[in-house]
């Protein structure tokens, strides 16, 4: 009888809610993406749908979604991870839409904890600044946080205000409305905020965790793809920030500072790649 009782409860609750449909974009995340897809099949909040497009991946990603039942999968060619989103929300049920990295994982908590302010007070979407660093017993995933000035074990500096343009959970009607997000490399994540007229407010308690670049491959690669975005260019004199002599200035602080040699290298390495992608980003812009 009881067990009766606990599955009309489940199933009550499971129609009271809204479907979620949690969009991942993934490009060559094979090293990752069953972790995340294994976490979000973990999470407390019902009725939820996984959807991962592969943007291009040339590592077995889409290999690896496969293997998971449950999880809508889409293959394009690699366009960006704004245009995969879109392909992914294009495809999402859901009146709610969450869109997170193939490289993050989420305790049971984390969908329902980040979706509460949109069910409870009316918001339009939520972000999360409860970002944690999931790799950070990694040297060059260390450096990398430490290395752009953030906190070694979290994303966001205490006092980060309790709204911003970066929108993780978002109404479906609301996303469209403005159109999704725009392609523009690095930064495309803000660019639904900028064009909705709202912020997205804080969702407390959603925590979640990162992998950051634990090489200096990946770490060059991310640098580079930041240098070839737009978002980058609302700096001023964005080139002259990561000329060789100021990186090497920056390095020798950072490493002092922190008493950590590895820091130099880091800069080096990190700026390198920016510099690499502002260039060739210009380029595509003449």
């Amino acid at each position: 009888m009881e067990a009766a009782e606990t599955e009309t409860s489940l199933r009550a609750m499971e129609t009271a809610h809204p479907l979620v449909s949690v969009v991942i974009a993934a490009y060559d995340e094979a090293r990752y993406v069953g972790r995340c897809i294994e976490s979000l099949h973990a999470q407390t909040y019902r009725p939820i749908e996984v959807i991962v497009v592969d943007d291009g991946s040339r590592d077995g990603t889409a290999e690896a979604v496969a293997r998971f039942g449950g999880v809508r999968l889409l293959r394009q060619p690699h366009l960006g991870a704004g245009r995969a989103r879109n392909e992914g929300a294009r495809m999402a049920g859901g009146e709610i839409l969450v869109f997170v990295d193939a490289d993050m994982e989420f305790p049971p908590p984390f969908v329902a904890r980040l979706v509460a302010p949109m069910l409870d007070d009316g918001a339009v979407g939520t972000f999360t600044r409860e970002i944690m660093v999931a790799n950070g017993d990694r040297r060059w995933a260390r450096a990398h946080m430490l290395g752009r000035f953030l906190p070694a074990d979290c994303h966001f500096p205490s006092g980060f205000p309790d709204r911003w343009e970066n929108f993780r959970a978002i109404r479906r009607d609301a996303f469209w409305r403005v159109g999704g997000f725009d392609e523009v490399g690095h930064g495309e994540d803000v660019t639904v905020g900028r064009k909705i007229g709202v912020l997205a407010e804080v969702a407390n308690g959603a925590v979640c965790y990162h992998h950051e670049p634990d090489g200096l491959v990946e770490i060059f690669r991310s640098a580079r793809w930041l240098g070839r975005g737009e978002r980058i260019r609302e700096q001023p004199n964005a080139i002259r920030r990561y000329l060789p002599w100021k990186t090497l200035r920056r390095g020798i602080g950072l490493a002092r500072h922190h008493r950590m040699p590895s820091l130099l290298v880091y800069r080096i390495v990190w700026d390198a790649g920016v510099l690499v992608g502002l260039l060739q980003g210009r380029g595509r812009a003449k």
